[in-house]
């Protein structure tokens, strides 16, 4: 008897159980039962009964994994974005701050100049993000 995998989740253990044995390959199920399989930090682990099928078996439950996705291509431009607004806010403070103790002066004004280019470039890589989305689906 060979272990296969170590899960969490029951269900997915009972999953695999179920694809191994219409391939004709006997599994198990071990500590399916135990109080500790349920908590967080218990495993449920599936073992095949016959070493021979080791091989296959790793080779159908390869087969059920969904493959690992990261972020979206949007989460790159929208992440920029947050985080220009996010600059963009204690930028905004200090230049209520600088207004309201002197009148307005050439640096004043550049300053809001750039308050205001950082906030329409966050806004603008947050609502174009998605448009990335799209180059990559067919």
């Amino acid at each position: 008897m060979k272990n296969l995998l170590q899960t969490h989740s029951l269900a997915w253990a009972q999953g695999v159980k179920v694809a191994l044995e219409a391939e004709g390959i006997r599994a198990v199920i071990l500590d399916e039962h135990d109080r500790g399989a349920l908590g967080a930090w218990g495993r449920v682990r599936v073992a095949i009964v016959y070493d021979d099928d080791l091989a296959r078996a790793q080779a159908v439950v390869e087969r059920l994994t969904p493959p690992r996705t990261g972020p979206p291509p949007s989460w790159r431009w929208q992440k920029r974005g947050l985080l220009l607004l996010l600059l963009d806010v204690p930028l905004f403070i200090v230049w209520v701050g600088l207004l309201d103790d002197s009148g307005v002066s050439p640096l004043l004004l550049a300053f809001a100049a750039v308050v205001v280019i950082l906030f329409i470039a966050g806004a603008l890589l947050v609502a174009l993000g998605p448009r990335a989305d799209k180059k990559g689906s067919p």
